[in-house]
């Protein structure tokens, strides 16, 4: 057979399988304009102590909910996939990343619980729910908000 025609087809059924596995939303890639990274601390380059980590964090979270009339935090594998699931929500605000699955499970789950007597939290339960799959090896903790 001809190495060609063996080439073309191999890159004909790898495209056909990456539309095929695209469909599940935790792995789309979905452009979101509202999402912001000002706040982001990227945990694998910075390498804070636990207690510096979620101090800055606090202070964002302190900061970013004076100005929303509600707010949920999560986690996430993507982002940009993750903001379809929040419609009523107006922004995104990345808060902390790392290729630490457990550290997001683990800062996730703190934050609510630490602010889940927050008028504005719109978190039913504290700790950590449900599983983050990540895109590209990295997990977020983030924070959306809400105007109305």
């Amino acid at each position: 057979m001809n190495p060609l025609l063996l080439i073309g087809v191999a890159i004909g059924l790898g495209k056909l399988l990456v539309k095929a596995f695209s469909s599940n939303s935790e792995f789309e890639e979905i452009e979101h304009k509202d999402i912001y990274k000002n706040f982001l601390i990227d945990q694998d380059d910075d390498e804070l102590t636990d207690t510096v980590l979620k101090q800055k964090i606090t202070y964002s979270i302190n900061r970013l909910i004076k100005e929303t009339k509600g707010f949920k935090i999560g986690k996430s594998g993507n982002p940009k996939a993750r903001t379809s699931n929040h419609k009523k929500y107006d922004k995104m605000f990345l808060l902390c990343g790392s290729s630490d699955k457990e550290l997001i499970n683990t800062l996730e789950s703190h934050y609510n619980t630490k602010y889940i007597k927050d008028k504005k939290n719109d978190n039913k339960k504290e700790g950590s729910a449900g599983v983050a799959v990540a895109v590209n090896e990295k997990y977020y903790l983030y924070l959306v908000t809400r105007k109305k």
